[in-house]
């Protein structure tokens, strides 16, 4: 969207918009600490119903299915490190988080819906 066509954000959508941009930084700093990722799931889960039906909504969605396809994936390929495969699994799901981290900030700052 070039910036001529770009519409002020009303209060609502600049606060969804900075809420989802929040979530996926939080998401990127959980790659380090392993922590944050926790704090922003409960903060996409509070803030999904103040979304629904807005552009920001999929930002939300995708990122409760990252945290929680994330968290399964860690719980089967860790244990696996001990025979080995669990540590390209490891690393798979983290290049997946960032991907899927990295899409939905460059769409949240453009204002287009994650899917």
């Amino acid at each position: 969207m070039s910036d001529a066509s770009r519409q002020p954000l009303s209060a609502a959508e600049d606060s969804a918009r900075t809420t989802a941009i929040i979530v996926y930084l939080l998401y990127l700093a959980a790659l380090i600490n392993g922590l944050t990722a926790v704090i922003g799931v409960i903060l996409a889960y509070v803030k999904r119903d103040d979304v629904r039906g807005t552009v920001y909504e999929s930002h939300f969605d995708n990122a409760i299915e990252v945290f929680w396809i994330f968290l399964v994936g860690m719980l089967v390929a860790v244990p696996l490190c001990f025979v080995v495969i669990g540590f390209p699994l490891v690393f798979a799901l983290y290049v997946w988080v960032i991907f899927r981290t990295v899409k939905g900030v460059v769409r949240a700052i453009d204002g287009r819906p994650y899917f």
